[in-house]
């Protein structure tokens, strides 16, 4: 069942749907003028039983007249769309500059972004199959439908010679890779797979040589680029695999297993996981190729206790994707009340108030999600009477960008909740008619 996505960017126009009677996309046209978007056309694809594409051509959608036009072609065999960046211009109500990304590439900037609003159109684990929004003279706003994306299949390079073997796209995720080294060759390749939790090795090649292994610390880590070098011989047939190479999620480089060779090749999928290989091998590996997902499950979270004063009722707002805005209330002693606004699968979640606002309201500090989120929070607190054990007295946030004015006074007490390598998902703490604690849920980011 398709999702969809609300439009995004300014007001006004008209509504327009290109509905959901089709695969995938094969071409998207914009014309952009100094005012911003002047129109959006989309062309789909629809399979038939025997997997042919049948292509389907959309509308204009806004307004077609002089100005520049770009268009970005999808492979629509083997490659999907996956997300749409944009900025608007909320005073004028226009689409300005889009951005679009597939699970193998990304477009420029059609368009421009200076001072526009920006948004996004992504969920994970799925990819775009049709837009809606609204539209006259010029683009005002876009929307889009998900289904869950299907793996990508990079063809395997290498030699033509030995046996076919698929390891398919039925597991989780890579645990370790292994290998068995000999002079200039991979002689063999172990991959251990996970599979509900399980483990299951797959082995491929003679187990002939040095031995050499990459350890993955999966489900909190995963493999997002792989490297390898091959042979150049007329004959290919006696080609084979002469390195390979891998980078994880968290930011690791593997060795390089094996001789560099004359022919480099690389596979990855824009925020994809790896998660099944297959090629050739007998004696030694062949050729390889692999399969990546952006159907990931994202690692448990985990809590860091609450931090602050005693006192008060326990409160949590659960983990997310990530965190899009912060309210902090101050009252006569501290800190009086707290709120969150997180991200659940590109959609707005907002938080309850913990405390009580008082007439002075809130302060707000807005992050730039998706690309901005938090890595730490500092805080004061202190035992104030009539407070019930103690109140945070301030609180400051740091970003992957910067840091947060402090909302509050400093205290002689304080403390600093954050992991390294890790941002903030959620909030939990304790409160009454103000903030007592604050806890953290963190994932590896």
């Amino acid at each position: 069942m398709a999702q969809k996505l609300e439009a995004k960017g300014g007001k006004g126009g008209n509504q327009w749907d290109d509905l959901l009677d089709h695969d995938n996309i094969a071409k998207i046209h914009v014309q952009g003028g100094h005012e911003g978007i002047q129109y959006v056309k989309f062309d789909y694809v629809k399979f038939d039983n025997l997997k042919i594409g049948q292509p389907k051509l959309g509308s204009i959608h806004g307004l077609s007249r002089k100005g520049f036009t770009q268009t970005f072609e999808i492979d629509p065999t083997n490659e999907h769309l996956v997300s749409v960046e944009g900025y608007y211009d909320e005073s004028k109500g226009l689409v300005q500059g889009l951005k679009f990304k597939t699970n193998k590439k990304t477009s420029d900037m059609i368009g421009y972004d200076e001072n526009g609003l920006k948004f996004s159109l992504e969920v994970n684990g799925k990819k775009i199959i049709g837009f809606h929004g609204y539209a006259q003279t010029y683009l005002n706003s876009l929307g889009a439908y998900f289904v869950t994306a299907p793996p990508t299949k990079f063809d395997y390079q290498g030699g033509s010679g030995a046996q076919l073997w698929d390891d398919g796209t039925n597991y989780n995720g890579v645990r370790k890779i292994s290998f068995a080294l000999d002079a200039n060759e991979i002689r063999q390749i172990r991959i251990d797979y996970d599979k509900g939790g399980l483990i299951e090795r797959r082995e491929y090649g003679g187990n002939v040589g040095r031995q050499e292994e990459f350890v993955v610390d999966y489900p909190s880590e995963y493999i997002i680029y792989m490297e390898g070098t091959c042979d150049i011989v007329s004959d290919a047939s006696k080609n084979r695999v002469r390195s390979l190479m891998f980078k994880t999620s968290k930011g690791r480089t593997s060795p390089i297993f094996g001789k560099v060779a004359a022919r480099k090749f690389v596979f990855e999928s824009n925020g994809s996981a790896l998660i099944g290989f297959h090629g050739r091998a007998a004696a030694a590996v062949d050729a390889i190729g692999a399969y990546f997902s952006r159907f990931i499950l994202p690692p448990s979270a985990e809590t860091l206790q609450a931090k602050g004063g005693e006192g008060g009722d326990p409160w949590s707002d659960g983990v997310f994707n990530g965190v899009r805005n912060i309210y902090v209330g101050q009252g006569e002693n501290g800190v009086s009340a707290v709120k969150f606004v997180y991200d659940k699968d590109s959609q707005v979640a907002e938080g309850n108030d913990h405390g009580k606002p008082t007439l002075l309201g809130y302060e707000e500090f807005k992050l730039e999600y998706p690309s901005e989120y938090i890595t730490t929070v500092e805080g004061c607190f202190d035992k104030i009477f009539g407070s019930g054990g103690g109140v945070i007295t301030m609180l400051k946030f740091k970003t992957n960008k910067r840091t947060s004015p402090p909302f509050g006074l400093e205290t002689t007490s304080n403390f600093v909740l954050g992991k390294e390598g890790y941002k903030i998902v959620g909030f939990h703490g304790t409160s009454s008619h103000e903030l007592h604690q604050l806890g953290v849920y963190v994932m590896p980011i």
